[in-house]
């Protein structure tokens, strides 16, 4: 009986032990289906990245061979346009803190990164206001360690960006305030 107790235990723990990592399994596609965002691997490898195929199984991007992009990262916050001619998400770059919002064009198969001024800074896409406008959150610095709690931000705000044009372009349109959760 205690030998079964014991082998419960270690099962229930090595379980507890693996599943730390993070496995993305879910397909991020466009309004009409034509195009997906889908991470591969999991987060304990460090080959994990994501890829943006077309629905005949092309690869349009793939995270791990773009030279902005590379291996070890998710896209989050993954965000279709209404019309689904551009994907916005965040993914982490420059180490494991800072995280940038991309933009990604289906039509144009560009790929451009969403500048801010900040320099310590974690960006993600909120939503979408019509086909052409984008709204982005900015967080920085995260206070500590750098975790990525959101109340330890130390200010954030949102950005209202209008894209055009191939290459896209963007153009800041309103920028909130900016907030200071922590006072």
């Amino acid at each position: 009986m205690k030998t079964l107790l014991t082998i419960l235990l270690f099962g229930a723990f090595a379980g507890l032990a693996t599943s730390s990592a993070m496995e993305d399994r879910v397909a991020h596609s466009s309004p009409d289906g034509s195009v997906t965002v889908r991470n591969i691997g999991d987060t304990a490898a460090l080959d994990h990245h994501f890829q943006i195929v077309s629905r005949s199984g092309d690869v349009l991007l793939a995270s791990d061979k773009h030279p902005d992009l590379g291996t070890g990262s998710f896209a989050e916050s993954v965000v279709w346009s209404p019309g689904g001619h551009y994907v916005t998400f965040s993914v982490r770059t420059s180490g494991p803190y800072i995280r940038d919002t991309f933009v990604y064009s289906v039509r144009s198969k560009h790929l451009v990164r969403v500048s801010t001024e900040d320099h310590d800074y974690q960006t993600r896409p909120v939503r979408w206001h019509g086909n052409h406008t984008l709204i982005v959150q900015t967080e920085a610095p995260f206070g500590g360690k750098a975790t990525e709690d959101k109340e330890s931000a130390s200010y954030r705000y949102r950005r209202t960006i209008r894209l055009s044009g191939s290459p896209i372009q963007f153009e800041t349109l309103y920028t909130t305030p900016h907030t200071h959760p922590q006072q």
